[in-house]
């Protein structure tokens, strides 16, 4: 099919970039090195180029995420028929007001792979979708037929609303095949890591991330990891995520940065299934999983599908890569080996992808004008989720460095801080998302003790990202993750059970630590 024949033109396409000059974006770092290729790709494609210093955040209000809230007891009856008061969030089914976070359009989508840099099938999927930004450009220049096109869909066909880029986030790791070159670069994204490296036209002139090395002339910078630097950089290209003037005390995040959402895809050697990651408080990521969760389940087929979200709602607080956007959203899907590529991981991945920007889409559609179906996506989701509320897996706090969530963490071996001295009980493995109740069967030490839970985390808690081969690293935050079943409402984002006793004891978490060793 002619691209005459679509709503896009090949002109409005045309400004979606060429596939050489979009990864290598993702590839190159703010450097010398880096603008004088850009320079001179810019010269044979008839792009403009502009240094990224010039990039700066969309002018746009800051949005007012979630509802109005208020909360009522209900009462339940327990085996004993005692009456139990359990205190809930409730949310009246407002409409969708100017300031709604469901009123704005979505346009600047970021697809990240490979911030961990053996996680290959993030790659694979945003090596895929350059090729479909290829294949439309050559359609476009040919004005040939598409039907052999061997894509089953072409984001930029199927979601023209959206403004779709891609970001190999760690090009260093993912060439040497490893999680990472000196430590996570999914949790150098606080603003204590990033306030490290100063964003100048001098720092990016003496850094050259591509050949692994800072200049001698700047001490701070040859003594930093690599991942903090390329975090500093990342959010230049996608954030920023903080700025002097976001609050008096520098410590709240930048409302308006660059990306209205950053996707990031990710393996885990885990069976997680499909998981769908979000933090608490973004109304519009939750009914965008929501979305997702529905049609991957029901639509594609896929039993083991789950949301998770993080008890995070301040995106100053969040460390990982996707929070230097706008919105963010992690899609995690296991069990995959490390440096592998699995064709039903591929296919999974993308299921949820083109569900999350089939949601976008359609939404934007809808705020355009352009939608004439009768139902909007939102009165869909409210006819799947009755009251709005979604099944959810809420993780734990986070207590120690390295960690988004709490874990249940194991000891390790004297000579090697990335062994364990314990073994994952055999009768966990695999069990992901299933209780864990205090004596059941946790660790086996070398000399074959079985090692029980001591109900640290309270009587009984759901296991995540069990024996995770990349939480093996200190870095990354060593052990098992630990979670409650909860609900959230998708018009809100927030859990809809508020309670001192969910099952996770926060109080006993902080000694956790010490629990194993």
């Amino acid at each position: 099919m002619v691209c005459s024949s679509k709503a896009l033109s090949c002109a409005h396409r045309v400004v979606l970039r060429t596939a050489a000059f979009s990864l290598l974006m993702t590839a190159l770092p703010s450097s010398a090195f880096g603008t004088a290729m850009f320079s001179a790709l810019a010269a044979s494609t008839g792009h403009t180029f502009k240094p990224k210093q010039q990039r700066h955040p969309l002018s746009m209000p800051l949005l007012i995420r979630g509802g109005q809230q208020s909360a009522r007891n209900m009462s339940i009856n327990d085996n004993n028929d005692a009456a139990t008061t359990v205190t809930r969030k409730t949310y009246p089914r407002a409409p969708v007001f100017s300031n709604s976070p469901f009123a704005v359009p979505v346009k600047k989508v970021t697809i990240a792979g490979g911030t961990h840099g053996n996680e290959y099938t993030g790659v694979w999927c945003i090596k895929a979708i350059e090729k479909q930004r290829e294949s439309l450009m050559n359609e476009c220049d040919d004005d040939t037929n598409s039907e052999g096109d061997k894509n089953p869909i072409n984001v930029f066909k199927y979601y023209p609303s959206l403004d779709i880029d891609t970001l190999l986030a760690n090009p260093m790791a993912y060439m040497a095949n490893k999680r990472f070159i000196d430590t996570d670069l999914n949790r150098e994204f606080s603003m204590e890591k990033l306030k490290r490296v100063k964003v100048d036209e001098e720092t990016m002139e003496l850094c050259d991330i591509q050949q692994e090395f800072c200049s001698e002339d700047d001490a701070t910078l040859s003594s930093l990891p690599h991942e903090a630097i390329r975090a500093r950089e990342i959010e230049t290209i996608l954030g920023p995520k903080f700025t002097e003037s976001s609050s008096p005390n520098g410590d709240a995040a930048y409302p308006d940065p660059l990306m209205d959402i950053v996707i990031d895809l990710h393996t885990t050697t885990a069976n997680m299934g499909i998981s769908l990651i979000i933090p608490e408080g973004d109304a519009l990521m939750s009914a965008a999983a929501a979305y997702v969760l529905n049609k991957c389940k029901n639509e594609y087929g896929y039993d083991n599908v789950q949301c998770c979200m993080h008890a995070l709602p301040k995106r100053q607080d969040r460390m990982n890569l996707s929070s230097c956007g706008k919105h963010g959203f992690t899609i995690e899907v296991g069990p995959s080996p490390q440096g592998v590529i699995r064709h039903d991981v591929v296919e999974k991945t993308e299921a949820a992808l083109h569900s999350l920007l089939e949601f976008l889409h359609l939404r934007n559609l809808e705020l355009e004008g352009d939608d004439a179906n009768e139902k909007s996506v939102l009165d869909h989701l409210r006819d799947i989720y009755p009251g709005g509320i979604v099944p959810c897996y809420r993780s734990a706090p986070a207590v120690r460095p390295g960690e988004l969530s709490g874990k249940i963490s194991w000891p390790n071996d004297p000579e090697n801080p990335n062994f364990p001295a314990v073994m994952v009980h055999k009768s966990i493995q695999d069990r992901d998302f299933e209780p864990l109740r205090v004596g059941d069967p946790l660790f086996v030490s070398l000399d074959g003790e079985v090692i029980p839970y001591d109900g640290s985390h309270g009587d009984e808690v759901n296991l995540l990202f069990v024996n995770e081969g990349g939480y093996y690293y200190a870095s990354s935050g060593t052990g098992i993750g630990v979670a409650v079943k909860s609900e959230f409402d998708w018009q809100t984002g927030y859990f809809v059970i508020e309670s001192d006793d969910e099952g996770v004891n926060e109080e006993v978490i902080i000694e956790e630590k010490d629990s194993y060793e």
